[in-house]
């Protein structure tokens, strides 16, 4: 069975880090996200938890001393090394996020989007690392869009049960909307196909309006 609501998400992982570049670097916050990000910000250091590529890890990082990227992928890390390599404030991580290779009360601001990980275990393991006042910050899917109705199998009382497992652990949760922006439907149709495992002729446009959830933690 595919993992990630039926999609080809972990396979692209491992082996395509140019086409989930792509995709990573299609997500456009809107202005009123990307402000309320930057508000919940806090202190001199960053940890992106799931980096991926790092596209958001290196484009927050200008608000930060130090960033740490985490990833399970070697080959994404790998390609992110490459690709920020004039970026001297990223320090790259390789390790799952239920096991973070810092020290107890070492990072400000946990940052996390598109993440998949033991959920009960991971927010422990952030919690330990997190300074006291520090912010975990999550972005997830709020539910059925015309993006997410391509995903193949989408189960919506998974996402809820997710945001529920955040909210339960002391998250505040408000809504906003990312774009999803392609250079052409061609490459929209390619990266989708590749990446959902929808067949190209379901994707009619290569822009798509994606409802988002802001989940954030202030540890006491």
């Amino acid at each position: 069975m595919k993992r990630g609501f039926g999609t080809n998400f972990h396979t692209v992982y491992k082996n395509n880090a140019d086409l989930y570049d792509v995709f990573s670097s299609s997500e456009i916050f809107s202005d009123k996200l990307t402000n309320r990000v930057r508000e919940l910000f806090h202190g001199d250091i960053l940890l992106d938890v799931a980096c991926g590529t790092c596209h958001k890890t290196n484009l927050f990082s200008k608000y930060f001393k130090k960033a740490y990227a985490l990833d399970i992928s070697e080959s994404l890390l790998s390609y992110a090394r490459d690709k920020y390599k004039k970026n001297n404030k990223i320090n790259y991580l390789l390790s799952s996020a239920s096991k973070i290779p810092l020290l107890d009360n070492s990072v400000d601001t946990i940052f996390i989007s598109w993440g998949s990980f033991p959920l009960s275990k991971t927010l422990k393991e952030m919690n330990r690392v997190l300074v006291p006042g520090g912010v975990i910050i999550r972005i997830g899917i709020e539910g059925r869009d015309n993006f997410t109705e391509l995903f193949p199998n989408l189960d919506l009382k998974r996402v809820k049960r997710i945001q529920k497992k955040f909210e339960s652990f002391g998250f505040f949760r408000e809504d906003y909307t990312v774009d999803i922006k392609f250079d052409s439907i061609k490459q929209a149709q390619y990266i989708l196909s590749r990446i959902l495992g929808v067949n190209k002729k379901l994707v009619t446009s290569n822009s798509f309006i994606n409802n988002v959830v802001l989940l954030y933690y202030k540890k006491q």
